[in-house]
């Protein structure tokens, strides 16, 4: 189980926050001061810190050098209630992993809280498991599909044209952005990532391109912003079609003509820097739709790495399943398997949640079961899937139902997109990747009454 460590001086806030961190699966530990944080950290070992910048005495953002310098596996999340572009690049720029503005949105914490551990959990088998030349950090396995990806990764690497990494969530996107660099000619500068979907849009462009000072209420001198930060290595950009029109036009000039202009400047700056972009959705159908710039998709996807879902990875998931095992017991755990049952119903179940949660399941059951092996009965109860004994019920996969839903939709509305969407309370664009996605023939469902 991973340990979260919460530092704020808000005790409602403290109580609030541990209790929800809890509830995601990690032992929580609790400071409300600098000092108690760097006890806590001297005294066990700390997987993640959530830091709020406004505590007592030493802030948060004169902390977090010192937890990087003397903690460089433990990943800080930056948390404040005074949100500003400002301290987000400050804190980012100072190595933390990511910042989220008070109240934190409890959906959004907790995907960037996994993806931290994940990368956290990355750096822990780079050093057990792997030597330097090697990219087994990343889940191959040894399907087809996964293999041609490592191929290409390979050969595009050692190049210096952008890459368009495509896979649902969980599939290891960051993971391969991170191999790519590590593989490049920009290996040896930095690494800066940004999630385009969990900023605001008001904020991305000042954070992506900086800004000088006076350019807006509480610019109070000049901010550089992440693309010049990651000069002379990558800059990864996560979720990029989840930025908006007229920030996609301005991401476009950037590319063509390799030029940063800060929000208020009137005088461009040249930075050199890689490009890997990666999303979730189906971009071609949001070309389509209008949603993704045609001219920004080609430039960005010069090469595009495909990852497949984990129930497309036939006979990866026992290799993935004998890969974290060995990986925990490297960490210091105790040895386990699954019985060929447990393994049986793996096979079978849809992984919604792809890879990082297979190892998340993996993980839970090396802890939580008794014994040595792993049975059918405890992976039952922990997948939460109504399989277990007494319950009586045979349930859906969330693939499943979300076509059931679709397809009811579209049939209700007679096939008009717009209508189908709003009522389904999802963006235009998305019921156009769930149509790709299910492989769906709108035209016959709607004849079909």
């Amino acid at each position: 189980m991973s340990r979260v460590l919460i530092v704020d001086d808000e005790p409602n806030l403290r109580r609030v926050l541990g209790r929800e961190v809890c509830a995601m699966g990690h032992g929580v530990k609790e400071a409300e001061e600098a000092e108690g944080a760097l006890r806590i950290l001297e005294s066990m070992e700390v997987d993640l810190v959530l830091l709020d910048v406004n505590l007592p005495g030493r802030s948060g953002l004169d902390l977090l050098p010192e937890l990087r310098q003397r903690w460089p596996r433990t990943e800080v999340i930056v948390m404040t209630g005074h949100g500003s572009v400002e301290t987000a690049v400050q804190a980012l720029k100072a190595g933390a992993y990511d910042y989220q503005e008070k109240p934190c949105h409890l959906d959004e914490l907790e995907q960037v809280l996994n993806k931290a551990l994940e990368k956290r959990s990355l750096a822990e088998r780079s050093d057990a498991l792997l030597d330097s030349a090697s990219s087994a950090a990343i889940e191959w396995g040894g399907s087809p599909a996964m293999e041609q990806v490592q191929a290409d990764l390979l050969k595009v690497a050692p190049t210096d044209v952008s890459v368009l990494i495509l896979g649902e969530t969980g599939t290891g996107k960051e993971l391969v952005a991170r191999e790519l660099h590590a593989r490049s000619g920009v290996a040896s500068g930095p690494f800066v990532a940004i999630n385009c979907g969990a900023i605001a849009p008001t904020l991305v462009e000042s954070l992506l391109f900086g800004h000088e000072k006076g350019a807006f209420t509480g610019a109070v001198r000049r901010k550089l912003g992440l693309a010049e930060v990651a000069s002379g290595g990558t800059l990864f950009l996560d979720e990029v079609a989840e930025l908006p029109l007229d920030l996609q036009v301005k991401l476009l000039r950037f590319l063509q003509e390799g030029e940063v202009l800060r929000v208020g400047a009137t005088t461009p700056v040249e930075v050199q820097v890689r490009i890997v972009a990666a999303t979730h959705v189906d971009v071609d159908a949001a070309v389509e739709s209008g949603e993704f710039r045609e001219d920004l998709y080609y430039r960005l996807g010069t090469v595009r790495l495909e990852l497949p879902p984990l129930r497309d990875r036939g006979g990866d998931v026992p290799l993935l399943v004998e890969r974290f095992l060995q990986e925990m017991v490297a960490r210091g755990r105790p040895a386990k398997i699954f019985s060929p049952e447990a393994l049986g119903i793996f096979e079978t179940y849809a992984w919604p949640g792809n890879v990082r949660e297979l190892r998340m399941i993996v993980e839970r059951l090396s802890i939580l079961s008794d014994g040595d092996t792993i049975e059918a009965a405890d992976v039952e109860r922990r997948l939460g899937r109504g399989r277990g004994a007494g319950s009586g019920l045979s349930l859906m996969t969330l693939r499943e139902a979300e076509q059931k839903l679709v397809v009811l939709a579209l049939r209700r509305f007679r096939g008009d997109k717009p209508a189908a969407a709003k009522a389904l309370g999802v963006a235009l664009k998305t019921l156009y990747n769930k149509i790709k996605s299910f492989d769906l023939d709108v035209d016959a469902i709607v004849a079909g009454g």
